[in-house]
């Protein structure tokens, strides 16, 4: 037989008084939970935030070493003078982004391009890059 049908010694059924959770033991569990979910929602937002803002990070990247295949496939050099925003024809940058070369920029018909200095801007942040020699791979600005 299982515990819960037998029989007290003097014919009755066991009480069931220690069998579940009282209300208000119920309401005390919610209220911690929901402080804890106070406390973690923000930091999970923080969170989402930093990782869409890499990746957006990376696709600006992305863009910028496509600059010397655009120059080859149109058979014009990419030339624009410092303190100019890259305008979207030449790369599709994420809403809200923006590059500017710090000095000259210019990408050889050949593909070759001058080491130059960029300033990114987007998502509350800038900072510096440079563009290496000879295929305008983003590098962190010395």
């Amino acid at each position: 037989m299982s515990g819960s049908c037998r029989r007290s010694n003097d014919g009755r059924p066991p009480a069931r008084g220690g069998a579940g959770f009282s209300l208000l033991e119920l309401l005390v569990v919610l209220a911690l939970v929901g402080m804890l979910s106070a406390i973690v929602a923000p930091r999970l937002q923080n969170t989402y935030e930093a990782i869409a803002g890499s990746g957006e990070r990376a696709e600006v990247y992305r863009q910028l070493e496509r600059l010397p295949l655009i120059a080859r496939a149109t058979g014009n050099a990419i030339e624009l003078p410092a303190n100019t925003v890259i305008p979207s024809a030449s790369i599709i940058l994420p809403e809200g982004w923006t590059v500017r070369p710090l000095e000259p920029l210019r990408i050889e018909v050949s593909g070759v391009c001058r080491s130059t200095r960029v300033r990114i801007d987007g998502r509350g942040t800038s900072e510096e890059a440079l563009l290496s020699l000879p295929d305008c791979r983003v590098r962190s600005a010395p």
